[in-house]
């Protein structure tokens, strides 16, 4: 029997809080460096959207379908997430490349609804300015990311991950 691998992560962001909780959940004895705490540096500047949505390719759009799907296990592993699966509306588009963007994530599998001005009110009662027309996706969510790497942190300082910030 071998011993469990020895594994420094450095940072404490999403990132690095995910990594540290999947080694330690695997078995691995892991030690989490950060300079700045649980959230790091980019982590509190994240919009935290989860998507496969518009602008890459199909292949990274099939990726991000995947990092969809793990979110959801990942919500099961660790029960009282801040995750939030609300959907997403856009509208940010000229109307050609709005539909060309619904066309063509459609024909992937991408659950996109066609809405209306009022459609988009009653799934985003407080915009100031509401699209005469947009798309909604209601697979899509979003994490509160300092507090999911705190909880990941947590949970992985609970399996016996080493935690040193300062």
């Amino acid at each position: 029997m071998s011993s469990p691998k020895q594994v420094i992560v450095i940072g404490a962001g999403i990132i690095g809080a995910s990594i540290a909780w999947h080694l330690t959940k695997a078995g691995a004895r892991v030690t989490v460096v950060s300079t700045s705490g649980a959230g790091g540096v980019a982590t509190p500047n994240s919009f935290a959207w989860i998507n496969a949505s518009w602008g890459n390719p199909e292949t990274y759009f099939h990726l991000r379908v995947r990092a969809m799907a793990e979110w959801t296990r990942l919500a099961k592993d660790l029960p009282g997430l801040p995750l939030a699966w609300c959907g997403g509306l856009c509208w940010d588009l000229p109307a050609d490349r709005l539909e060309a963007y619904a066309a063509e994530h459609s024909s992937w599998g991408y659950g996109i609804e066609r809405v209306g001005r009022e459609q988009a009110a009653r799934i985003e009662p407080n915009l100031a300015e509401l699209p005469d027309s947009a798309l909604y996706v209601a697979e899509e969510g979003v994490a509160e990311p300092v507090a999911t790497a705190r909880a990941l942190l947590t949970d992985a300082d609970r399996r016996g991950a080493r935690i040193i910030a300062g």
